[in-house]
């Protein structure tokens, strides 16, 4: 069939899957595809898109059909009248061209006449009919880096928001235009405000398939939406209830009941832009339009500015779902909370359930090693019981250097698919050795940890209330600012964690569905912050804390702290005044502890309910410089580019080994009383003059010239 309207279209599909011609049911005339075509456009167009062109297609076979119908009838007809006149195509002809002859005659050649010009009409129509101009033609451009446009819209789309009129940044893309959009001009922010909420609206059904993309969390995770606040489900365990018969009525029957909260995190995403921010989004855009491979409203400026906060969004939300803490940020603050402490991840519930409502019973396995790693996996597996460990579907929740870590020592021991690029056995499976039923599920974000994890992919539950609500945005304008913000809900939990005993329960009603080593979940470095209510009490959910800036109140108790664990308080340099954590009967402290030198507090929650100070800083922890601490006269210049000395005795430096050509290095002195570090010409060392670095912020510059460290820089003090 050539098509007409929908060609391009056409044209599209059977590149995409390799058709020759588009098939057409020969019954019902509509366009045919397996279960597999559809799946193949779906996922290169996404299924709105993927309606509308079907059904774009199918309306052009029933038009072109009619069409057809109607000429054959009109060509029938013709043929019908030139058979009942008995005369040939030439004599009628003459006839007509003298206007002589019989009257019957000449009424069939009336009759005739009409019938032709209703056949060169329909003729007319269609080799003079224009090619279609809608969304779905243009995506073989955009293939091919060939856009096309309307003489009134951007990529003849036909939609509000990519009209030329009234849009500087449309016909700036079309033209290839240097200058930016002055987007505080009168009339600008009030169209993007329109177009934002038109585009929204047209495209929800894609940008939820946006917002609904994990961004690489796992596929295997079970989802569940329409959560409002909080979700629950029920077991119910029997107790055994067979006995041996005796006289009497002796019931045997316990149940229990069990079940596990998730709970969902209301977010929300406010974006302050001015005019000079919108002007360098529009130039990102304008650089990048030729790289957009797939759906064509991506290439509006409006798409191109949403895809962009979704793109942020989706990573923020993909950390917090695994890394997240909640600390609740006060009504009416106006400093951002953090996108990681909007909501509890999967990682704090591990920590929950074991450290806190001890739900379930960690195996004490101490801490995995490069060596031990392959037995350690295996003895975690093996300790889980039979009827779990051979369930289908489970997995292993392990950080990325752990997993290769794993890889690698299996690699050895077994020697698995020798690698000859490398000299190396690599272990290539995706689960544990013997397990099949095990999958290594690598957390990329799960981070600085030994621990590990295992459970049943479908335990592990995404929670939403409605993807289409982070769709919403709203655009306003304030004086020279545009403001564009949307509210959502989402969070995790594991669907079933485990059941304690309580007194008088029969042991079957033991039960757990996660395990995991007993190691720290998170790095003592991980802390959430903590607002002050004011009330002097310290109310805790994860126990290492800093205190935000404006916290304005002494510290004389402290809440929810699990007894046994250790407690952090992290002080913050600029607060607005001194305040203190005081020392009372229940903080049995050396002394009052200032919170304004940002140093930090260790405590030791007791089982009677007070905390004991274990140790205390009194300024903030040093950020790691990567700086090489050094002793001796020779220097390896592989191992860095500061190096300090922290020798305890006057020291020459003699050679400087390794380093690449053009490398710089800087060489420190120490704040020891009579010790020196000196540098002379020796070795391959060449200076301006000799120098002596008395203190810790005298140096020496030298950079790799041919082999040899020339001096190219020094500051020392008198």
């Amino acid at each position: 069939m050539k098509w007409k309207l929908m060609a391009k279209t056409a044209a599209y599909l059977t590149a995409l899957l390799g058709w020759k011609d588009v098939p057409i049911n020969a019954e019902n005339q509509e366009v045919e595809l397996t279960a597999e075509d559809r799946a193949k456009i779906e996922a290169a167009l996404g299924k709105k898109m993927t309606d509308e062109a079907i059904d774009g297609m199918n309306a052009e076979i029933k038009q072109m059909q009619g069409d057809n119908l109607q000429l054959k009838a009109i060509q029938d007809e013709i043929n019908a009248l030139v058979k009942e006149s008995n005369l040939s195509a030439e004599e009628l002809a003459r006839i007509k061209k003298d206007e002589t002859g019989d009257a019957d005659v000449l009424a069939t050649l009336k009759a005739l006449d009409e019938k032709q010009k209703e056949q060169a009409a329909i003729i007319a129509k269609l080799m003079l009919e224009p090619e279609g101009d809608n969304p779905e033609a243009i995506v073989q451009n955009l293939n091919k880096g060939n856009l096309k446009h309307s003489a009134s819209h951007l990529f003849a789309s036909g939609k509000s928001y990519d009209a030329f009129e009234g849009r500087a940044w449309n016909a700036r893309l079309r033209d290839g235009g240097i200058k930016a959009t002055d987007f505080n001009e009168d009339g600008n922010i009030p169209k993007l405000q329109t177009d934002m909420e038109h585009f929204v609206n047209e495209n929800s059904g894609v940008l939820n398939s946006l917002f609904n993309d994990f961004a690489e969390l796992p596929s295997e995770w079970d989802r569940r939406t329409g959560v409002i606040d909080k979700v629950s489900d029920g077991y119910i365990m029997p107790g055994e209830i067979v006995q041996g018969r005796a006289k009497g009525w002796s019931p045997k029957n316990k149940f229990k009941i069990a079940s596990e909260q998730g709970r969902i995190f209301r977010k929300k995403i406010d974006i302050t832009f001015s005019g000079f921010e919108l002007q360098e989004i529009e130039n990102t855009w304008i650089r990048n339009y030729n790289k957009e491979k797939s759906h064509p409203w991506k290439m509006s400026f409006i798409g191109f500015l949403l895809g962009e906060l979704v793109s942020r969004q989706k990573l923020d939300d993909r950390n917090a779902q695994i890394n997240g803490i909640f600390a609740q940020t006060p009504d009416g603050d106006d400093k951002p909370g953090a996108a990681v402490n909007s909501q509890n991840g999967l990682r704090f519930l591990w920590y929950y359930h074991r450290d806190v409502k001890k739900n379930y019973k960690p195996f004490d396995m101490g801490l995995p090693t490069d060596a031990n790693i392959v037995d350690y996996i295996d003895g975690m597996i093996s300790r889980i019981p039979e009827e779990d460990r051979k369930e289908q579907g489970m997995e292993i929740q392990i950080s990325a250097r752990w997993l290769k870590a794993y890889k690698k020592r299996a690699g050895i021991l077994y020697q698995h698919n020798y690698n000859a690029d490398s000299g190396e056995y690599e272990y290539k499976e995706n689960f544990p050795i013997d397990y099949p039923n095990f999958k290594f599920q690598e957390l990329k974000d799960m981070t600085k940890t030994d621990f590990i994890g295992i459970t049943k992919s479908k335990n592990v539950q995404i929670l939403e209330y409605d993807v289409s609500e982070k769709g919403k945005f709203t655009v306003t304008h304030e004086k020279r600012d545009t403001h564009i913000f949307a509210d959502y809900r989402l969070g995790i939990r594991l669907v079933l964690v485990g059941v304690k005993l309580a007194e008088g329960d029969p042991r079957e009603f033991e039960m757990q569905k996660v395990w995991s080593n007993n190691v720290p979940v998170f790095d003592k470095e991980v802390t959430v912050p903590v607002f002050d209510d004011t009330s002097g009490t310290l109310k805790l959910t994860y126990p290492n804390v800093t205190v935000a800036e404006d916290w304005k109140t002494n510290i004389v108790n402290i809440e929810g702290a699990v007894k046994g664990s250790v407690i952090r308080i992290t002080g913050n340099k600029s607060l607005p005044a001194a305040k203190n954590v005081t020392a009372n009967a229940n903080l049995l402290l050396t002394a009052a502890f200032d919170l304004s030198t940002g140093g930090t507090l260790t405590l030791f929650a007791q089982e009677d309910g007070k905390f004991k100070e274990l140790s205390r800083t009194t300024e903030p922890a040093i950020a790691p410089t990567g700086d090489i601490n050094f002793t001796a006269g020779a220097i390896d210049a592989n191992e860095g580019s500061v190096f300090r000395f922290t020798g305890t005795a006057d020291t020459g430096i003699t050679n400087i080994l390794n380093g690449v050509e053009n490398k710089s290095i800087k060489i420190y002195g120490t704040d020891l009383v009579d010790i020196e570090v000196t540098l002379s010409d020796t070795g391959n060392i060449n200076v301006a003059s000799n120098a002596s670095l008395g203190k810790s912020t005298d140096y020496v510059q030298l950079t790799k010239v041919d082999g040899i460290w020339i001096e190219t820089a020094r500051v020392i003090t008198a």
